[in-house]
């Protein structure tokens, strides 16, 4: 068995590397879909918030605390 402090992935550690990660990708796809539709000529702006929430959730990463 792994003691409690060695290098295994906790659930904290996945969580956090999952919201500094996923979010990100999430918005950017987003906002650049949104973009690429508006040159068409079809605004949605429910895209942009969208993605700038998603953007915004990175920082929620760094509020689960690190082991």
């Amino acid at each position: 068995m792994a003691a409690s402090g060695s290098s295994s992935w906790g659930w904290r550690k996945v969580l956090r590397l999952a919201l500094t990660v996923v979010p990100p990708l999430v918005g950017v796809v987003l906002i650049g879909q949104a973009v690429v539709a508006s040159i068409g000529g079809d605004i949605r702006r429910w895209e942009f918030v969208l993605g700038a929430l998603c953007l915004c959730l990175t920082f929620a990463g760094r509020l689960v605390p690190e082991e």
